[in-house]
């Protein structure tokens, strides 16, 4: 079970999906990313994607995102998110697509772009290196693309993996660690004024 650790419903406890390969972050290092981003998370919209069991979209909508787009290839895993969403009653609010997360860049042509993504790709994306961890890092530079201007985008990795090379793409990323995995999150600068 997941538990919901704040916002509307603080406490709430979820299914978890029965797939070997969800690995859901723990409460703590949750805490820490909505306190990171708890000045944008109202109203927000929220793609998440990798979403596994869905907890960081639940979560959001629980402290007042307007809207999540959950990205997971695996059937069982969107099952339980829609599930665990109705159980809620946020089932008009998060839109579970069953699609490759390598095409979730495309979706700004039919969704509303995000101001927050959430990425927690397989640990083997990234620590098998060679050509699946470039493809992978790419990908989240894509999203990060076509994230609102003043967003926040949110990589979950094994700790401390990424390198310089990769980091000095997204000028300003920032690293946390919670026990033996790191989150890096990057603010998209506004867009100059005139």
């Amino acid at each position: 079970m997941l538990r919901i650790t704040a916002g509307e419903h603080r406490g709430r406890k979820l299914k978890v999906p029965k797939v070997a390969a969800t690995r859901p972050l723990a409460e703590r290092a949750r805490e820490g990313v909505f306190n990171h981003i708890s000045g944008i998370i109202n109203g927000a919209t929220v793609w998440d994607v990798y979403a596994g069991s869905g907890i960081l979209g639940l979560e959001s909508l629980s402290r007042g995102a307007a809207q999540v787009v959950a990205v997971e290839y695996n059937r069982s895993a969107i099952a339980q998110i829609k599930e665990n969403a109705s159980l809620i009653n946020y089932s008009d609010r998060m839109r579970a697509l069953q699609i490759d997360a390598y095409s979730a860049p495309s979706l700004a042509k039919t969704e509303a772009a995000p101001d927050v993504v959430f990425f927690d790709p397989p640990y083997a994306d990234f620590s098998g290196g060679g050509l699946k961890r470039i493809k992978v890092w790419q990908l989240f530079l894509d999203l990060s693309v076509v994230m609102k201007d003043g967003g926040c985008a949110i990589v979950h990795t094994p700790k401390g993996l990424l390198l310089d090379n990769e980091l000095g793409k997204l000028p300003g990323i920032e690293r946390r660690d919670y026990g033996s995995s790191s989150l890096y999150w990057w603010h998209k600068p506004s867009a100059a004024t005139d």
